[in-house]
């Protein structure tokens, strides 16, 4: 497992102390890994591959509330002392995440200020990026909505032609439609669409996006879905 970005300043003794003091989990699809087990608040870090994470609404229903790259915080980042709810699975082979309890990992940025300054950037990119995309989710359609998708997976993980983008596909449709907020039968009907105009080719194994879809607006995003 690679050391997650945040650590990536730290010296060999400094990452010993860290990993002391965290767990290490390998996120699978098909085991769900819950996140509010006690009332430890926590906070998560991404340390490769990508997850997908998911809480549970009023109604006691399963939601898609984002996708995480490596890299990726989340949990009680911001040390409310409030533990987060629902769980996460990976999407991809080689996708491991470590947690540390939220007071704990308070005292590690207070003793050491190198660690805390890397951290405040990290966080205030992941704000600004969910500041965008509720902007986008509040104030734009689906296919925008879509497009800003794809084109924070495509940044991340595709492989480039010279007219499209391929990508390895490991969503489900559904993941994707929960994410962007839209029915998957809807969702079948925006795929439909784009490939009868010429600008998105989707199976379950490839996805290829063409670059006059991608170049449709300029959005805002963190370095990946």
């Amino acid at each position: 497992m690679r050391k997650h970005p945040l650590f990536m300043h730290l010296n060999d003794e400094q990452f010993k102390i860290i990993c002391g003091e965290a767990r290490i989990i390998k996120l699978r699809k098909k085991s769900p890994f819950l996140l509010n087990t006690d009332h430890i608040s926590k906070i998560y870090f991404l340390a490769s591959g990508t997850a997908k994470l998911v809480s549970f609404n009023s109604l006691g229903e399963n939601a898609v509330r984002d996708i995480l790259v490596e890299g990726e915080i989340f949990g009680d980042f911001s040390f409310t002392g409030i533990n987060a709810d629902g769980y996460v699975t990976g999407l991809r082979t080689n996708t491991y995440m470590l947690y540390l309890a939220a007071d704990e990992f308070k005292k590690m940025l207070q003793h050491n200020h190198l660690l805390s300054f890397y951290y405040a950037g990290i966080i205030s990119t992941k704000l600004r990026h969910l500041e965008s995309r509720h902007s986008i989710w509040t104030n734009e359609d689906a296919r925008v909505r879509l497009l800003y998708f794809f084109q924070g997976w495509t940044a991340c993980a595709g492989k480039k032609e010279t007219d499209k983008v391929i990508l390895d596909n490991y969503f489900a449709l559904n993941d994707i439609a929960e994410f962007i907020g839209v029915s998957r039968q809807f969702m079948h009907v925006m795929i439909k669409e784009l490939k009868e105009e010429g600008l998105l080719y989707y199976t379950r194994k490839k996805i290829e996006v063409m670059h006059a879809f991608l170049s449709q607006g300029t959005l805002k995003q963190k370095t990946a879905v």
